[in-house]
């Protein structure tokens, strides 16, 4: 027996919540699917597999009759799950509700009843239009005139008839310009995350010409779902081609339209979350501190310890994060190392649910904190986290600026011996990587000239003519993505001005 048989069954419970596993028992008490309903036996066997294993199964069960035909089994079992959720969920969800009442109208419709049908799809029709679900709404409709023509259209005036065509016309508008919205949104992140930002005239060019499309969409006839697809699709956008400003006015639109739509608030948490999460980060970017500070506390007060660990995670790990990163651009680093320790508790709370990849954008800036205070042993060990941990993906970014992090503390410990290996294994690595920025070259170049002599003159001379180049690069859109996990540029000035790097930041601020 192979133990690569389907595992959906498997699967399908093991993405059960406690609540579901005990109404699937408590909804098979009272319909029996099986003998003695053994299903419930393979049922609770297979949710204490860690992986599935078919032949554990059948040395399980052997000689009972669950096994003759067992993929007649397993389909019913995983039929009478999705019953048991469907059941479970149906009023969780608006549009589970809207649905049902669609379904009962036509039962309803189906026996004559035609008065309580129409009674039920107008209470539907309302609830459709308040939460802006147009595809129910079109089948509301479909079924009003069914009953239109089932009375022979002698219960219907022609107005009526007239203003029923200009709503179906509304609906069939809003539902294309979401199919084009959503298509455009869809070609557009599927550049970016193949791509990242823009770093050539090409990929600008590309995505400029999908989002030129947005202007054929009359946006101000939209509902709020459109209009928040519209803005999402500008925001992410200028945020690609490194135009922070109007990223930033497009994701305060989505701000606005959620905050004042509590019905899109509620049934839509994840993008508000999203949006505003975005937002703070760009207000961070852009020194609109007071304004990241303002919608960090909101984010903050969003959250609900306890309801859904994965949730808990998403919280935990953005909060900090944009925490983290805005006391480091006010140069507040000393209020930035405060949050270490419940940094910390996080990782022991959330130990095995949380992604290396989340921990490595948090592991990141705490080792930038402590680099940029002076510890640099501390910042060394923040930094190994990512280097050692073998989930991460090396093409990712912020292994890429690990690794040259890494480089600058083997050199501020004066790891002499250590450091030349050090630089080779990142040459090879960003070789191999095949993305590499000026920046890096420009990086190596100099780090390579660096480590070959202590001299602090010596050393000031090598650095002079690298700072001027690291200062063009700064302002190259193309580059700026560098500048966004750590300021190289102001790292070099340190060591140029023999200051430190929290110092030379605080004075930054001061003039600016």
């Amino acid at each position: 027996m192979s133990n690569k048989a389907s595992n959906s069954l498997h699967e399908l419970i093991k993405s059960l919540n406690k609540s579901e596993k005990r109404y699937f028992k408590v909804f098979s008490s009272r319909h029996t699917i099986g003998e003695e309903n053994s299903y419930i036996k393979l049922f609770d066997f297979l949710d204490k597999m860690d992986e599935y294993d078919e032949e554990d199964v059948f040395a399980k069960f052997k000689g009972q009759a669950l096994l003759n035909k067992f993929s007649i089994t397993k389909a019913r079992l995983y039929a009478n799950i999705l019953k048991s959720l469907d059941t479970f969920h149906s009023t969780s969800s608006i549009d589970a509700q809207i649905f049902r009442s669609i379904h009962s109208a036509e039962i309803l419709y189906n026996k004559g009843l035609y008065k309580q049908s129409e009674k039920i799809l107008h209470s539907a029709e309302k609830q459709a239009r308040k939460h802006e679900n147009y595809n129910l709404l079109l089948e509301i409709k479909e079924k009003q005139k069914k009953l239109i023509e089932n009375d022979l259209y002698t219960e219907v005036k022609a107005t009526e008839i007239t203003k029923m065509f200009d709503e179906e016309k509304e609906v069939v508008d809003e539902i294309a310009r979401h199919h084009q919205l959503w298509n455009i949104k869809s070609l557009l992140f599927q550049e970016i995350n193949k791509n990242g930002k823009v770093r050539d005239e090409e990929d600008t060019l590309k995505l400029h010409d999908l989002v030129e499309q947005v202007k054929e969409i009359d946006i101000n006839k939209a509902g709020t779902k459109n209009k928040y697809l519209f803005h999402h699709i500008q925001s992410a956008y200028y945020f690609s081609v490194n135009d922070l400003s109007l990223s930033h006015y497009h994701l305060a639109a989505i701000t606005d339209l959620f905050e004042e739509n509590a019905v899109m608030m509620k049934s839509q948490p994840n993008l508000y979350f999203s949006s505003l999460t975005n937002f703070i980060y760009i207000s961070t970017k852009l020194k609109k501190y007071d304004l990241a500070q303002e919608n960090l506390s909101k984010l903050k007060a969003l959250s609900n310890p306890g309801k859904n660990i994965d949730l808990d995670i998403k919280y935990f790990s953005s909060t900090y994060s944009l925490e983290l990163s805005l006391l480091a651009e006010k140069g507040d680093f000393k209020a930035a190392l405060d949050l270490v320790p419940q940094i910390e508790e996080g990782y022991r709370l959330y130990e095995g649910h949380i992604s290396s990849l989340r921990k490595a954008y948090i592991d990141f800036q705490v080792g930038v904190i402590y680099l940029s205070l002076g510890d640099y042993n501390q910042a060394l060990s923040w930094m190994n986290k990512i280097l050692n941990e073998a989930k991460i993906d090396q093409k990712k970014d912020i292994f890429c600026f690990a690794q040259l992090i890494n480089l600058i503390l083997h050199f501020e410990l004066n790891n002499s011996r250590f450091l030349p290996y050090a630089i080779t294994s990142t040459k090879r690595y960003l070789k191999n990587r095949n993305r590499i920025y000026k920046f890096e070259e420009i990086f190596l170049k100099l780090i390579t000239q660096i480590s070959k002599t202590t001299n602090v003159f010596d050393i000031q001379e090598k650095l002079e003519p690298i700072e001027a180049e690291l200062a063009k690069l700064k302002k190259d859109p193309k580059e700026q993505i560098v500048f966004e996990y750590f300021d190289f540029h102001n790292w070099v000035k340190s060591k140029l001005k023999q200051k430190s790097f929290a110092e030379l930041k605080q004075e930054e601020l001061r003039v600016a």
